[in-house]
């Protein structure tokens, strides 16, 4: 009969041992391990012109009353860092800004302002890498900081020529571009 006692005790002590085991495991927790999440937004500056065409009815030779229909940009932007957003506008070849065949007007008599602000020639060099030399113009400058490093603003865009003491113009419609971007500095 001892062996029957012998395989009840050893039950006995196998299912004490299961059970204490399984009572140190109630609770238990492993370590902590940590993952570090890294998410970028990339910095953003657009200009958006609400018409992509300002147009001139009529050229009156000898005036600075030519005043093309305006249009409006939309600065907007999304940094990181800088101090100034600024609007330049340029025309890639000066010499030539309006053409209409061989006869041409330079930017040195195309005007262009912001808001109804004075008008200035279309002369200067590049700003922060952006424009040409003798044919670009600021039209904004914008202070930034961290406050408010994401924001925009809306500009009306006024241009026109001044032919004032300009030789007279041959009939005919003339052409230009007039590039317009924004620069962080």
């Amino acid at each position: 009969m001892q062996r029957p006692l012998n395989r009840a005790l050893a039950a006995a002590a196998l299912a004490l041992a299961l059970a204490s085991t399984a009572q140190a495991q109630v609770g238990l927790t492993s370590t902590t391990a940590t993952v570090t999440l890294n998410a970028t937004k990339t910095s953003t500056l657009t200009v958006t012109p609400t018409t992509s065409t300002a147009t001139l009815a009529s050229i009156t030779d000898n005036s600075n009353a030519n005043n093309f229909s305006n249009t409006a940009l939309t600065t907007s932007w999304n940094l990181t860092s800088g101090t100034t957003v600024r609007l330049v506008g340029w025309f890639g070849t000066p010499a030539s800004a309006l053409a209409n065949g061989a006869a041409l007007i330079p930017s040195t008599n195309v005007e262009g302002g912001i808001n109804g602000g004075g008008f200035t020639a279309f002369t200067g060099a590049a700003v922060g890498g952006v424009g040409v030399a003798g044919g670009t113009l600021q039209l904004f400058s914008q202070g930034v900081a961290a406050i408010n490093y994401f924001s925009s603003r809306v500009d009306q865009l006024n241009l026109r020529l001044n032919l004032v003491g300009f030789p007279t113009t041959t009939a005919g419609l003339y052409t230009g571009t007039l590039n317009v971007a924004a620069v962080v500095q």
